[in-house]
């Protein structure tokens, strides 16, 4: 056994190990004595008792007026808060990532822009607990468009590597979201680029196929929400639409020039539309005057130096040290634009929140962020901006699950809901921060034991750092066909596409020679056997044209997945 497999077993039983639960299967759950933030933005429950049954809510009230089951486990809350798990809408998914979410109550995520068949596979390990961490929801790629906020996107050919695909057309969008759809995805994403006339044929045809929600990083919000998106992402596309001047447009912080007269009319189409709006303020928040009192600069260090997060990749806890508030390098000009940009973004913000708009708290984590951290981070910015903390704690509960049509399961401690909840020290209504003091998770009627483990492997890391240009000289791979199997399936013919094969190329999987046949300098067909697809795994696959000069391929990805 190859000593890669005998990590990823070990990992696993830990993973198990780890996973059981506080209170024993079948035992019914009680918190009782806190104070209740419910959720749905009314008066807080002092005195509060929640009665969790399964995976369900079955009562709330005060205590000493709701019965409990007979020996359930019981959770003293008295003088703490008890809040329903977060809920962060907007996150870019890394395969280190599980244990911080659930370490910091975040219970459910939602991706928006990964390789579709792999982070589809994410969730179902996490759904079928494979893999210890929240629940997912999935877009799978994004999709970008012509326009010029596109360009940097642009990939011909999406191979399994890809987390984003340009269309050039109104069919070619229609037809990804069909796509997608019949994948599995959960949502779709939209990006810059796309054109109006595309949005709309995005959410029109996301529509027709039942899925109703559609989220995006786009290029105006002003054309996005009279196309019908219900979600803006980033300042950006509020700046453009509160901007006359369309020659302005192109700047890299546009911000500055926001012209708040157009606040009120973007506003006003915002609340007809029911638009939820997601400003992550990662960039701004070296110029967000209240930042420095947020601890990061002390709390990045030790969490970069600490032994528990070893299974954290070096180059991303060395980052917390330094990248969150380093902008020094920035000139006094470009600072000043984004100290201007900043104010103007939370005067919008905060005059949406005042006219009765919804945010939604998504903190944009991928490469050098905190998951889980930076959900609280954003509540906080939220607040820094105008919101009230109860805003705020909706933006990262009722308001996503009902972006996601989720309300009726999360978002909210009701009875008859999944029993995500969280208990906190601390009244976050009257400092915001407090909901970083996690003292209790409960994910589905069962009680987490988020104690980081060094030693976490994900069993399937992800694929989209393949090359996928390839060498300039030699084999090339641009299409494989297809990209995944389930373990335990029989052999599976491949269909390689690319450049410079020859009668003696062989396809490799991780490290084992193929059974390969040519069929032309640009294709070639192998078969994976059955004894390779035994252990659920990412597995490169490359191209060896044997001999001298012969070369390799650039690297891509073929997915074992679990079977369910």
């Amino acid at each position: 056994m190859s000593k890669r497999r005998q990590v990823w077993i070990f990992s696993l039983i830990l993973g198990f190990l780890s996973a059981i639960p506080g209170n024993a299967q079948g035992q019914a759950l009680v918190i009782e004595g806190g104070t209740l933030i419910d959720g749905t933005g009314g008066t807080p429950l002092r005195n509060a008792a929640i009665v969790i049954e399964g995976d369900r809510i079955r009562a709330v009230g005060t205590k000493g007026q709701i019965s409990y089951p007979p020996n359930a486990r019981i959770i003293q809350a008295d003088g703490r808060t008890i809040l329903p798990g977060l809920f962060d809408s907007h996150i870019h998914f890394r395969e280190w990532m599980p244990p911080l979410f659930l370490h910091y109550g975040i219970t459910t995520v939602a991706d928006t822009a990964n390789p579709t068949a792999w982070i589809i596979a994410q969730r179902e390990a996490l759904r079928h607990g494979y893999i210890k961490g929240p629940r997912m929801y999935v877009t799978g790629h994004r999709l970008g468009g012509p326009l010029p906020g596109g360009r940097s996107g642009v990939v011909p050919n999406a191979i399994n590597g890809s987390y984003r695909i340009n269309v050039q057309t109104v069919e070619e969008a229609r037809a990804e979201v069909r796509s997608l759809v019949a994948q599995g995805v959960d949502a779709i994403k939209v990006h810059d680029g796309l054109t109006p006339e595309m949005i709309q044929a995005v959410v029109d045809q996301a529509h027709e196929l039942g899925m109703e929600t559609v989220v995006g990083h786009e290029w105006n919000a002003r054309d996005s929400a009279l196309a019908g998106l219900k979600y803006i992402e980033h300042s950006q596309p509020i700046a453009r639409a509160t901007i006359r001047d369309p020659e302005k447009h192109n700047l890299a912080n546009p911000e500055y020039l926001m012209e708040e007269s157009l606040f009120d009319p973007l506003i006003e189409l915002f609340l007809e539309q029911g638009v939820y709006v997601n400003v992550p303020l990662w960039s701004a928040r070296a110029f967000n005057p209240r930042a420095s009192g947020w601890g990061w600069e002390q709390l990045g260090p030790e969490l970069a130096n600490d032994p528990a997060l070893a299974f954290v990749p070096a180059k991303e806890r060395a980052s917390w040290s330094t990248a969150a508030f380093n902008q020094r390098n920035v000139s006094s000009q470009v600072r000043e634009q984004r100290i201007v940009g900043l104010r103007k973004v939370h005067a919008f913000m905060k005059k949406y929140a005042q006219a009765g708009g919804k945010f939604v708290a998504g903190s944009d984590s991928g490469d050098e962020d905190v998951p889980g951290l930076w959900t609280h981070f954003e509540m906080q910015s939220l607040v820094d901006a105008g919101l009230t903390p109860m805003q705020a704690i909706l933006s990262a509960t009722k308001w996503p699950a009902e972006l996601f049509h989720l309300e009726e399961e999360l978002g909210t401690i009701e009875v008859g809901k999944k029993a995500d909840v969280i208990v906190i020290a601390g009244d976050p209504l009257e400092n915001i921060a407090a909901t970083r003091n996690i003292l209790w998770v409960v994910k589905d009627g069962r009680v987490v034991d988020t104690t980081y483990d060094p030693h976490f492997v994900n069993p399937l890391p992800r694929t989209a750092n393949a090359d996928e240009a390839g060498p300039q000289e030699g084999p090339a791979i641009s299409t494989l066909t297809p990209i995944k199997a389930r373990q335990g399936d029989q052999e599976v013919p491949l269909r390689i596409g690319g450049r410079d094969f020859t009668p003696r190329s062989v396809v490799r999987f991780d490290t084992t020679n193929l059974s390969t046949q040519f069929v032309s300098d640009s294709e070639l067909s192998a078969t994976i056997d059955r004894s390779l697809l035994q252990t659920p795994g990412t597995y490169a696959l490359t191209v060896v044209n044997p001999g001298s000069g012969g070369g390799t391929s650039n690297v891509v990805y073929f997915l074992v997945d679990f079977r369910y």
